[in-house]
């Protein structure tokens, strides 16, 4: 899938105050990260129908930050994920469904990207994201587990690097993991469910 930003009204980006420092890519020298938060849903973004589907199932693209944005969609019954546009346009899935859990799901609260200026110019290198998992099969309703999905943003390779129990571990260790994302391989898949044993997904 490949889409024109042209036409994403880009709402107001949410800038707090928590920083850390990131290593460079060549590991000599420290950046200042601050955090960004962007909507998931909401009056700033944009709903699209995904025409190579022909169920004609809708989809949200959301703007991000420095000419990124998100597509939140659903990739199965009862699950959701994010696709990552980078400011190419390409289009990069990160795959919730198979690396955080492919349980039924949903993603709750705002994206929260961690950014380095360079050149004076602010430049990803993380995203967080927060998904709610309904993990208990004959309760499907109930949210067993909230996962802190930790993808890295790099000019090769984009992908989630972390599935992070949210009662686990603190915001600042979260992000912690989040600084240093690009310097970590891709998260496994998780495992297929079994039930009676047949493999349900």
């Amino acid at each position: 899938m490949r889409l024109s930003l042209a036409g994403i009204a880009v709402g107001p980006l949410l800038l707090f105050g928590c920083s850390a420092t990131h290593e460079d890519s060549a590991g000599t020298s420290s950046v200042a990260v601050e955090s960004i938060h962007t909507d998931l849903d909401g009056g700033s973004c944009r709903r699209e129908i995904d025409k190579e589907d022909p169920n004609d199932t809708p989809y949200l693209v959301c703007p991000g930050v420095a000419s990124y944005a998100l597509i939140v969609r659903d990739v199965d019954s009862g699950r959701k994920s994010i696709d990552v546009i980078d400011p190419s346009g390409q289009v990069l899935p990160l795959d919730y469904d198979e690396v955080v859990t492919r349980h039924m799901s949903n993603l709750e609260g705002k994206a929260e990207w961690r950014v380095v200026t360079r050149a004076g110019k602010p430049v990803p290198i993380a995203l967080i994201v927060r998904v709610q998992a309904r993990e208990d099969d004959d309760n499907p309703e109930k949210i067993t587990q909230s996962y802190l999905a930790v993808a890295k943003l790099t000019s090769n390779q984009t992908c989630v690097t972390d599935r992070i129990p949210e009662a686990r571990q603190s915001e600042t260790e979260v992000r912690r993991a989040a600084d240093s994302a690009q310097a970590r391989q891709c998260a496994p898949p998780q495992p297929n469910i079994i039930i009676k044993g047949v493999v349900i997904r």
